[in-house]
């Protein structure tokens, strides 16, 4: 099954959700054009590729550019699309009688974030590239990816509710919208994983899903090394201690990986797997190794993609 044109990324705080975000932007660059898109303020997958926050439209490759998206300026837009004379909708924006209207629609900025990214994904298939978004974290990715259907009670008839209709159909269409949950190998990520893969599904209609397990790390040690290591542990030795300690820590983090993928691949969802980098900054030469290991994880999908360029 090929990629869907827009990826939305999302996970668990601390599962590396920016870090996967961009190493897949940069995966799909090397095949096609491809934009990454940051919904963080603090644009953390801007400042893994560029050194800089304050990236902003601005090509970073050959084949990827980034860009950023606030709530208040995809309001601004929508008011000037809808009155086009900029005088009338400046003033509209700025009069305390709209600053009420806004309040009283809970979720509508949030909305045209999703409108937005809708119109990115539909002006990326007629460019033939991809979109790659790194959401926000766990339940307010969850909040977003729904707020189509809370305005659509909201607004019962009228433009409001034809296009809220029209994000859901959108988010519903595997063609055009996918969404990808990053996991770290622990039991809470685990648990939110598959949570919050359960409510995109079958709440929200999401049909193409899939898991990134971040932070995967080989055991480096076989039982018969870790008995030995045990067995000569009498207390009196700390640096052995200290090994041991280690070393069944790492053998229990690649176990409980397995596991991750076995719940997951349960649940229905397919796994592609990045590993540890023992590095103390995430920058570009690190999220391009990772990028590498999600071409391997990701190559059936990717090889529908076109062949490296």
């Amino acid at each position: 099954m090929s990629l869907p044109r827009l990826i939305f990324v999302t996970g668990k705080g601390g599962t590396g959700k920016s870090t996967v975000a961009a190493a897949l932007a940069i995966a799909l660059a090397r095949r096609r054009r491809a934009t990454l898109v940051d919904l963080d303020n603090r644009r953390p997958a801007a400042r893994m590729l560029t050194g800089t926050q304050d990236e902003n439209r601005e090509p970073i490759a050959e084949q990827l550019e980034i860009t950023a998206l606030t709530p208040r300026a995809e309001l601004e837009a929508f008011v000037e699309r809808i009155v086009p004379l900029k005088a009338i909708s400046r003033r509209m924006l700025k009069s305390r009688t709209f600053g009420y209207v806004t309040a009283a629609l809970p979720g509508l900025e949030a909305f045209l974030m999703m409108e937005r990214l809708r119109l990115m994904a539909g002006d990326a298939a007629l460019a033939d590239r991809h979109v790659v978004v790194d959401g926000p974290a766990g339940g307010s990715a969850l909040e977003l990816l729904a707020v189509a259907d809370g305005v659509k009670q909201l607004a019962p008839i009228g433009t409001l509710n034809r296009l809220a209709r029209e994000v859901e159909e959108f988010i519903q269409d595997p063609n055009r919208f996918g969404a990808i949950v990053t996991v770290w190998p622990e039991e809470l990520a685990l648990r939110e994983a598959l949570e919050a893969a359960a409510t995109m599904r079958e709440r929200i209609g999401i049909r193409w899903i899939e898991a990134v397990l971040n932070g995967v790390s080989d055991e480096l040690f076989d039982p018969a090394e870790i008995a030995w290591m045990r067995a000569r542990n009498n207390g009196k030795h700390r640096a052995l201690a200290t090994h041991l300690a280690m070393a069944e820590r790492r053998v229990a983090s690649a176990e409980f990986a397995k596991r991750a993928r076995r719940e997951l691949a349960q649940a229905g969802i397919e796994v592609a797997s990045i590993p540890m980098l023992f590095r103390p900054v995430l920058a570009r030469a690190e999220v391009e190794l990772l990028a590498d290991a999600l071409s391997d994880g990701l190559s059936d999908a990717l090889a529908a993609e076109g062949s490296l360029g």
